[in-house]
């Protein structure tokens, strides 16, 4: 009786003890949402009635069960992290604990930037500071920050002909208790990737934390036929409950090798169920365990150019005769939709998470006064529309990697080109009008010289 009645009283006591917050997170598949784990089930209305945010963003809660997301609608842009105060009450009335902190969306940019010592990759805000990552090497090549955040791999070259890959991991949390500065903290040392040294190597990242690589070892030069392409797979731990006791994080908790030959750079699907192939007769689709095998072909001279958002759209350029180009949506379970077609060539392209606006980037070669200059766009093209808005860009080139990248968050694209007449490159924002909008883009640019930029979400 004596225990059955501590029994009662201890649950009576946890009852009436207030619901409170276990963890904050940012949402793996979706950008500008926030997961947050309460000890209880919460009742949505109450908490959302509670929600104050400085500065006010348009913001909406949902709930199910004891897990809460907080989603930021878009586009809108901020300067700084939010201060989030929040309450409620859970499902049976009862008080939830009051918590206060700050969430920072804002994605990081990942530079490559090259001196005198070689090169290195730095990480900060497009307005400063900025933190190094790597130590000095002197070639980075096959740069990726991953889907997930927790860190970059890179390849370093050992000598001419050869790459070591590493990863290094980011620690920069994007939720901090209030009162907590928003600081840039020092990396961590770069660790090997469970690679051999390769004459090359190509990356591929999911939400997961799965990171595809894709290489020929440097040992290929003397035994070409006892070193193949490989393909990897690796697996991401999971950090231990006592990390004293387990010796911490093991970062990659297995690796696989995979069989699929392929004639062109592998990709990981973002949800990391699958890939995407590129083959002789088009573009292969084998999903991965647990799925059951499956192999689907979508035939033609494509190659993939993005996937938007979680990966259930993606964009193709197909290469049709008389050096036409098409652009071509592929939706699931739908025939590839085209949404552009041209001469120029597409130098990079991406798009907002449901596809609804596409941007890319092209060149085409104009005479003027018989001498031969690049014309560089910036196009946007809605599917069922065609092109929208286009921004020359003509005080640029070419840069040697032209890439393009779409940051849901502020709404803005981020490419590095070189600025003509020279040779000297820059990292360029464009922030880009809503939806609706007839405003032409804003084209800023980012006061530090760097060669590549990525944007990093934040764990």
């Amino acid at each position: 009786m004596a225990g059955l009645t501590l029994a009662l009283l201890q649950q009576r006591g946890l009852q009436q003890r207030m619901g409170r917050l276990l963890w904050a997170r940012p949402a793996a598949n979706a950008a500008g949402v926030l997961e947050l784990r309460y000890s209880r089930s919460v009742d949505a209305d109450s908490l959302a009635a509670s929600i104050q945010l400085e500065p006010e963003v348009p913001l909406r809660a949902t709930a199910e069960g004891a897990t809460v997301q907080l989603h930021l609608s878009q586009p809108y842009r901020i300067n700084g992290p939010l201060k989030v105060t929040m309450a409620g009450q859970d499902q049976q009335g009862h008080p939830l604990s009051k918590v206060h902190f700050q969430w920072d969306p804002r994605p990081f940019v990942v530079a490559l930037v090259s001196s005198s010592q070689g090169e290195r990759l730095e990480l900060g805000w497009p307005e400063g500071p900025w933190q190094p990552l790597t130590p000095w090497a002197p070639t980075i090549s096959s740069l990726l920050p991953l889907r997930d955040g927790r860190g970059v791999v890179y390849g370093a070259a050992v000598d001419d002909l050869s790459y070591r890959n590493w990863l290094v991991t980011v620690e920069q949390p994007s939720v901090l208790a209030q009162h907590l500065p928003v600081v840039l903290q020092p990396a961590k040392p770069p660790q090997h990737l469970p690679a051999p040294t390769t004459l090359y190597s190509h990356f591929s990242s999911s939400s997961k934390g799965q990171l595809l690589i894709q290489g020929v070892s440097s040992a290929a030069l003397e035994q070409p036929a006892e070193h193949p392409p490989f393909l990897r797979l690796l697996h991401p731990g999971e950090p231990p409950l006592v990390p004293w006791l387990q010796g911490g994080q093991q970062f990659w908790r297995r690796w696989e090798p995979l069989d699929d030959p392929t004639d062109g750079p592998a990709e990981l699907l973002p949800g990391g169920d699958g890939l995407v192939l590129p083959g002789e007769d088009g573009l292969f689709l084998v999903s991965l365990p647990p799925l059951p095998p499956q192999r689907h072909l979508l035939p033609g001279n494509r190659a993939l150019k993005t996937f938007c958002g979680a990966g259930q759209r993606a964009v193709v350029l197909e290469h049709q005769p008389e050096y036409i180009k098409t652009l071509e949506l592929l939706r699931p379970g739908l025939s590839p939709e085209l949404v552009w077609e041209g001469e120029a060539a597409v130098l990079a392209v991406t798009c907002d998470e449901t596809a609804e606006r596409i941007w890319l980037l092209t060149v085409d070669g104009i005479l003027h006064n018989d001498q031969l200059h690049q014309d560089i766009l910036l196009l946007e093209v809605r599917p069922g529309h065609g092109v929208v808005g286009a921004l020359a860009l003509t005080d640029y080139g070419l840069s040697p990697t032209p890439a393009l990248h779409y940051d849901p968050v502020t709404h803005r694209l981020l490419t590095v080109l070189e600025r003509m007449p020279g040779s000297r490159r820059e990292a360029l924002l464009i922030s880009l009008p809503a939806t609706g909008q007839h405003t032409p883009p804003q084209l800023h640019i980012i006061n530090k010289p760097m060669e590549r930029a990525f944007w990093m979400v934040r764990s």
